[in-house]
């Protein structure tokens, strides 16, 4: 099994559910203003401050999985801020090592 498995890849599967959630949470809130919507001030900064945390706690999870060994930095130049990607990483910026994906197949 390579790194090129995009099914397994245990990054791009937490980064796309991070990215939906966020989605879905913002669209919730775009609700709360029926005038404006995503114009109005207090949803910008709710999305400001929506944004910073979850990007900020995906890249923490995935620097102590990369500590763990189960992924490690891509060789491509990705940001989880750029969105999604047709990589195997999904734009996450991370791949499983192949000592993860090796455990992967035995398991």
């Amino acid at each position: 099994m390579t790194s090129e498995n995009y099914e397994t890849q245990i990054a791009r599967m937490i980064y796309h559910k991070f990215l939906s959630t966020m989605k879905f949470t913002l669209d919730l809130e775009e609700q709360k203003y029926p005038d404006k919507g995503r114009h109005d001030d207090r949803y910008k900064f709710f999305k400001k401050q929506l944004m910073s945390e979850t990007y900020g706690n995906i890249r923490a999870l995935f620097q102590d999985l990369e500590r763990l060994e189960v992924m490690r930095k891509t060789e491509t130049d990705e940001d989880v801020k750029d969105g999604y990607k047709p990589t195997p990483s999904g734009g996450s910026g991370y791949i499983n090592t192949s000592d993860f994906d090796e455990w992967l197949a035995s398991a």
